[in-house]
């Protein structure tokens, strides 16, 4: 059995070709490449079975998410750790992950550094707006020493910058590691239109089982900067910042919420904001599954990009 299983999600994007040419430089040589693809798989790409130890599956539904279930579900090394299709690893970064969790047993997630391109936690702007309140409170007291954690209102916020080596609920699923013990029992939940906070979704689960997840600043990742489902156009961001307030839905299935405070919180905010929160409490009180509820957000984003 491999020591290790590195998951790439993609859309056949050029970039992918770079990525994997950076797998093959690797100082570990213990690890398989799970690739989950949409898209006609080209010579080229496929030509890569001969210097890697590499699988192949179709997407054949589903997006990011299922995606992600898809290499989750697959996997098989200790650990696994996924990767965009635009982002270079470096020489020693399945090394460093591999060598973190051995000596940090408590970790079932954990993010090494990034650099490049980075996304937006759009919800900070709440939290400077009320992080005196009680809707910025932690959910419960082992987010109290998070600097990226659960508010009460089930949103992901972080209490100032991140600096690594530090628990958090900010995991970037570019450079993302988790224990076998992990990765076999946590799926993400498939309720958005880019994916996001899946990361997060994985990582409450890890927490719940009683894990720690953590950043640590080695196993370095540059993440080329182009528009991404993450770091979107000028012109599809405002999408992007619905969704992202549509996490409470999602947290509810992990650690309930309180539908009131939410309410309550979801008359004091504007825009965007409020239109993501007031979508998450329709989810949770109409009990939705997620695929349904991910229909609405298709169905108000297209809404509102028509105005």
């Amino acid at each position: 059995m491999v020591s290790t299983t590195v998951g790439i999600p993609t859309l056949l994007r050029n970039s992918l070709k770079k990525t994997l040419e950076a797998l093959m430089n690797q100082s570990e040589d213990d690890f398989e490449v799970l690739i989950t693809y949409k898209g006609n798989l080209t010579r080229e790409i496929e030509n890569f079975e001969k210097y890697l130890n590499i699988k192949f599956i179709e997407q054949k539904e589903g997006l990011f998410e299922e995606a992600l279930n898809i290499i989750l579900s697959n996997a098989k090394g200790k650990i696994l750790i996924t990767i965009d299709d635009d982002a270079l690893p470096s020489k020693d970064w399945i090394r460093d992950h591999v060598i973190f969790h051995d000596n940090h047993k408590n970790v079932g997630v954990a993010s090494g550094k990034v650099t490049g391109k980075r996304w937006i936690n759009y919800p900070n702007y709440l939290y400077e707006k009320f992080k005196s309140t009680k809707y910025m409170e932690e959910y419960n007291e082992v987010f109290k020493d998070y600097i990226g954690y659960l508010t009460k209102t089930g949103l992901s916020v972080d209490r100032k910058e991140h600096k690594g080596n530090e628990k958090t609920l900010a995991i970037v699923g570019a450079n993302m590691s988790l224990k076998r013990e992990v990765y076999n029992y946590v799926r993400t939940i498939p309720f958005t239109l880019r994916g996001s906070y899946n990361e997060t979704i994985i990582s409450l689960q890890a927490i719940k089982m009683g894990f720690e997840t953590r950043t640590f600043n080695k196993a370095e990742v540059y993440h080329i900067p182009n528009p991404s489902l993450s770091t979107p156009t000028k012109d599809e961001e405002w999408g992007l910042v619905v969704e992202k307030h549509t996490l409470p839905y999602a947290v509810n299935f992990i650690f309930p919420l309180e539908v009131e405070l939410i309410k309550e919180f979801s008359t004091k905010i504007q825009g965007e904001a409020r239109i993501g929160l007031e979508l998450a409490l329709k989810g949770i009180e109409e009990k939705m599954k997620p695929t349904d509820f991910r229909l609405i957000l298709k169905k108000t984003v297209n809404g509102i990009r028509n105005l």
